[in-house]
Formats: C-alpha cells, structure tokens, sequence
C-alpha cells in the first residue's frame, strides 16, 4: 500500500517533478516463486481525491491528465492528506485496488503505479 507522500517523494526522485510525462497502471500478476509479470496495463485518465475515505483515486474516465496535473492537485493539499493512500479504481464492478509501487520510464515519458489483483 502506497500513500501521496510515497508519490512525491518518488516522483521528485525518480523524473524530477516531470510534468510531462503521462500515467499509466499496471496490473500484475504473482507468478510461482514470488515472480511477477505484466498482467496488463492503461493510461491513467482520471484522479479524485476522497476525503471521506482518504484516498487518491486513479481511475479512467475520458479527460486527459499528465504528472502535471497530478501534482498540482498533491501539492496544494493539507499535510494530512499525504497520508491518504493510492488506489486504483478499474471500473464500478471491481473493488478498490492498493497501489504497491511505481515506476517510470524515461524514453516513453511514462509514469507507472503498479497493482495486483
């Protein structure tokens, strides 16, 4: 289970408060001996943030959201909401899913948060 906080500071490290670079989830799958594989990916469309239950929601609506926007939106929340955990939120028929890492790749400009099922 990953948290805002957890994203800034992985965000800063890792691309350098890039606001170019588009999200994407991954969703993967254990295999045998603590193996995991790519079990499918999307381009990250949508966020909210809920106050109610203290999460950021990435979801998949038709806008169009970079790292910009997402760390916009972070940045100008309270300190509590840094502890507000990360989910996934894949369609209305799927429960919640906790991100459990990130990752980036610099060529494509990519932003991951990865999750499993």
């Amino acid at each position: 289970m990953k948290y805002i906080i957890d994203m800034i500071d992985d965000i800063r490290e890792n691309i350098q408060n890039a606001n170019d670079y588009t999200l994407l989830a991954m969703l993967l799958k254990e295999e045998d001996l603590k193996n995991f594989q790519n079990a499918g990916e999307k381009i990250i469309t949508s966020f909210t943030i809920d106050h109610d239950t203290k999460q950021l929601r990435l979801g998949f609506l038709d806008e169009n959201v970079t790292t910009k926007e997402l760390l916009e939106c972070v940045n100008s929340l309270k300190m509590e909401a840094m502890m507000y955990e990360i989910v996934v939120k894949v369609s209305d028929e799927h429960p919640l899913m906790p991100v459990i890492g990130f990752g980036e790749n610099h060529e494509q400009k990519q932003y991951t948060f990865f999750f499993m099922i």
